[in-house]
């Protein structure tokens, strides 16, 4: 058989130019530290390398989220770490006004100190989470969940509740509705709590509901039906303004007046009302900023009398029942926060650990065996250098050579 000549120049740049590129893909591999440069190189193992790293950038970015999660909740625990602790100071100085040996004065001086306490508290339930958002007004973060008003303060927030999401299948609440933490302090089962004078000697009841045609009328203040020295005739006032709702009115039995919303009846049980009996109405739910409130406008009023120490002593009581409530309302919410920071501790060390998994898998796919590495480089180059002193020997090889 007979070889060309142009044979053997083209198996002999052909074989040196794939020595030349196996030795360039193997420099290549070494200088990169991978040995996959190239979907091409290995298509299952770039393909599974791909899937890793996106599940990689994902377990990151689930890290992120939960370190946000764990400074709002780091926050918003600390702010009701200040709220209980303000109602605890609270119910010592409630504690403190019921004390038989106060003047008048004095107890003013309480009011005094609570009226701090109140607005205290308001900045905290208004507080954010360092970056603007408000921490208790539901999804409506942008808006201070809390606005001062006569009779305490309103909730301007929503009911939903703002959460993150901290891993595949878990998403973490970082935020609480203003009015669960500090509102739902229930007073009474039913729309509106009814509160008898302790000093009453009559039988009159009071009742209250909702008068539907001017529902919208409705103010939530505290409301208190007083009868004359005579208990033949009655007023209707609103406590928190100060305003007379109901003029003197001569009592029928049974007597029902429409008042901001409201229908009161007055109902003999059997016997008429006494002189001087009241009731008071308040609404059913409140918030702390109106027990508050409530009980400040009470302490400057003068207690001189056995009636008035009476409303007194009621009043303490009440607002020392709503505290223990709101603390509650305070303590769940707090247990809540720490429930969701241990979860994010765990998931934290849950992450760590995808995180080792995914960079040893991608290890063994695209890091390069320097080792085994080097030694192909230094096979390839002999092998190419002995390809290239066997082209020239061969090269040269002809029948003029022979013959010469």
């Amino acid at each position: 058989m007979r070889i060309s000549t142009n044979t053997i120049f083209e198996a002999g740049g052909a074989r040196i130019g794939e020595l030349q590129s196996a030795l360039s893909r193997t420099q290549s591999q070494i200088a990169a530290g991978r040995k996959i440069l190239d979907a091409s190189d290995d298509p299952i193992g770039s393909a599974r390398a791909l899937v890793i790293t996106q599940s990689e950038k994902v377990n990151e970015q689930f890290a992120v989220n939960r370190k946000t999660a764990t400074n709002v909740l780091s926050v918003a625990e600390n702010v009701l770490d200040n709220v209980g602790t303000t109602l605890h100071n609270v119910k010592t100085l409630v504690v403190s006004a019921g004390s038989g040996v106060l003047t008048d004065q004095d107890r003013g001086y309480i009011a005094n100190e609570l009226q701090g306490n109140l607005d205290q508290l308001l900045g905290l339930a208004n507080s954010t989470d360092g970056t603007e958002a408000y921490l208790f007004s539901g999804f409506n973060s942008t808006t201070a969940p809390y606005t001062k008003t006569q009779g305490g303060a309103q909730y301007n927030g929503d009911q939903g509740g703002r959460f993150l999401k901290v891993d595949t299948s878990r998403q973490i609440p970082i935020s609480d509705v203003g009015s669960a933490i500090f509102g739902n302090i229930r007073t009474s089962n039913g729309q509106f709590n009814i509160v008898q004078g302790p000093a009453n000697t009559g039988k009159v009841v009071a009742t209250t509901a909702i008068n539907v045609p001017t529902v919208a009328s409705l103010t939530g203040n505290n409301y208190e039906v007083t009868f004359d020295n005579t208990g033949l005739n009655f007023t209707v006032t609103n406590k928190t303004t100060g305003v007379t709702a109901v003029p003197s009115t001569a009592f029928v039995n049974p007597h029902t007046v429409t008042v901001d919303g409201m229908n009161i009846t007055l109902t003999n049980t059997p016997s008429a009302p006494g002189p001087n009996d009241k009731f008071t109405i308040q609404p059913g739910n409140q918030n702390i900023f109106e027990t508050l409130t409530d009980l400040i406008n009470t302490l400057r009023l003068p207690a001189s009398s056995v009636s008035a120490k009476l409303d007194l002593g009621l009043s303490l009581s009440q607002a020392n029942g709503n505290l223990d409530k709101s603390l509650s309302n305070v303590l769940l919410a707090r247990t809540n926060f720490g429930i969701s920071l241990k979860e994010l501790e765990d998931l934290n060390d849950a992450g760590a650990g995808l995180d080792v998994i995914y960079k040893q898998e991608l290890s063994g796919l695209q890091d390069l065996d320097y080792a085994k590495a080097i030694t192909e480089l230094n096979q390839n180059q002999v092998i190419l250098q002995a390809a290239q002193q066997s082209f020239v020997k061969t090269s040269t090889l002809s029948l003029f050579s022979y013959i010469n």
